[in-house]
């Protein structure tokens, strides 16, 4: 009696679904987990055929494997690469792994079917792949794509003032800011790409991204973050972003500076940020359709203001401050 009551509680409390099956494919002994796992209650599975746990179209297969399984017992253990599945209750499909140990339970061959729900884990790979594509996808952007138009960009940057007449050069110009916009939405992406999974936080972005900008320039900027960015709305956040990006590229085309500070401050209901370089300073009035009035609209959609000054003792520095 103890014995008996014994079997039944380990039998119950094995976390994966447990089967007796007959070498007709009868259920003779199920445990909870296995009714948990199909869906039937465990007075249901028993008697019931173990065929009909296996979807529609596979169990002639699968009765072919039970009578070669009869013809040649043998232990097979979980994890041995096949693709198995099972049917629900409700006729809906699942990944399974299966363990098969044949028995002889008074004087006729049994087998112990083992099985075990792997839809989480399969899921978990399937992430876990996801992440592994997103990542080389934004390494490939990050790598080749941006590098390549920042490069066209300098390169045409440089030989805007050796071109004439005036409207070619302006034209240049325009094609330089397009490229600027095109790099911008590119970053945005890599950033959505990390974002959408890796939950990476905004400071560790600005982090990043100001360290990969030292590429292009001979220095790496001095990064000063005060406060909590991290719960800064998606919009604010990519405008910061976008205009630190900005701000970071035309110190590159712009300043030959030999340093650079990025101050960027969280306050109660603003968020400011100062970039300043000591290079060759900027004109007075900011290009119609240039980076600088880029930053500027930026800042006025989010209901804030951006200007462009003179540093001291030389130099330039933006200052950028938006409601949030």
């Amino acid at each position: 009696m103890i014995a008996d009551e014994l079997a039944a509680t380990l039998l119950n409390s094995s976390p994966d679904g447990l089967m007796l099956v007959t070498a007709d494919g009868t259920i003779e002994v199920a445990n909870r987990s296995a009714s948990v796992v199909f869906g039937y209650a465990v007075d249901d599975l028993v008697g019931m055929n173990v065929d009909q746990l296996v979807p529609m179209e596979k169990r002639g297969v699968h009765h072919r494997h039970r009578q070669r399984f009869r013809e040649e017992p043998e232990e097979r253990p979980m994890g041995t690469g096949l693709q198995l599945f099972a049917q629900h209750a409700d006729g809906s499909m699942f990944p399974v792994e299966i363990s098969l140990s044949p028995v002889t339970v008074d004087g006729e061959l049994h087998t112990i079917a083992t099985v075990r729900d792997v839809t989480e884990r399969q899921e978990v790979r399937a992430h876990l792949a996801l992440l592994k594509d997103r990542e080389r996808i934004a390494r490939d952007l990050h790598d080749m794509v941006i590098q390549r138009l920042f490069a066209a960009g300098m390169g045409l940057q440089a030989i805007a003032g050796l071109v004439e007449p005036a409207n070619v050069a302006e034209r240049i110009a325009h094609v330089v800011d397009e490229l600027d916009e095109t790099i911008r939405e590119l970053r945005v992406a890599i950033f959505e790409l990390g974002q959408a999974d890796q939950r990476q936080t905004l400071s560790a972005h600005i982090a990043a991204l100001v360290h990969e900008r030292s590429r292009n320039l001979d220095f790496t900027p001095q990064l000063s973050i005060e406060g909590d960015l991290d719960d800064l709305g998606d919009l604010v956040g990519d405008q910061l972003v976008a205009t630190l990006i900005e701000a970071l590229s035309n110190i590159a085309r712009h300043a030959r500076a030999t340093g650079a500070t990025v101050v960027i401050t969280r306050e109660a209901d603003s968020v400011r940020l100062q970039v300043t370089d000591d290079g060759v300073g900027i004109d007075s009035v900011a290009k119609p359709m240039g980076g600088i009035s880029n930053m500027m609209w930026r800042a006025a959609e989010l209901g804030g203001s951006c200007r462009v000054v003179a540093a001291s003792p030389a130099g330039t520095q933006l200052e950028w401050h938006v409601p949030i």
